[in-house]
């Protein structure tokens, strides 16, 4: 089994922009690249887990949640980051789905699909949800 960091996407990785459906706007934070190399060559994976809310809502499409994503990739990759796995809750806070953070859902997904050991793992996001 593998470890790895989840990484809270939006004030994580790059620039938390409220319901964010423009990958014009995305920009990542200061550092993020050089950390996540480190973290990378110290043997963890690298995976996104992220509440989307917008699409539930209807702020946001799943082709411009998708295309944000696009442009976060695009930018990790200029800074040689790859992620080695991106998984998004699109549910709304009263859904009560398994998946929307501080519910452990997504994590779970991951571990099952990358065969991860999670009490060998860490989270880093920007907010106590996550």
């Amino acid at each position: 089994m593998r470890r790895a960091v989840f990484l809270d996407r939006d004030g994580t990785i790059i620039e938390d922009v409220p319901y964010n459906n423009d990958p014009t706007s995305v920009r990542l934070l200061p550092g993020c690249g050089d950390a996540l190399r480190v973290l990378h060559d110290l043997g963890f994976l690298l995976i996104v887990v992220s509440n989307q809310s917008g699409v539930a809502r209807g702020s946001i499409t799943d082709n411009q949640l998708r295309s944000v994503h696009a442009a976060m990739t695009a930018a990790l990759s200029l800074e040689k980051v790859v992620l080695d796995g991106a998984y998004y809750c699109t549910h709304g806070p009263d859904d009560g789905c398994a998946c929307r953070k501080p519910q452990p859902g997504l994590i779970h997904r991951a571990a099952d699909e990358l065969d991860l050991d999670v009490a060998s793992s860490v989270l880093v996001g920007d907010a106590p949800s996550d």
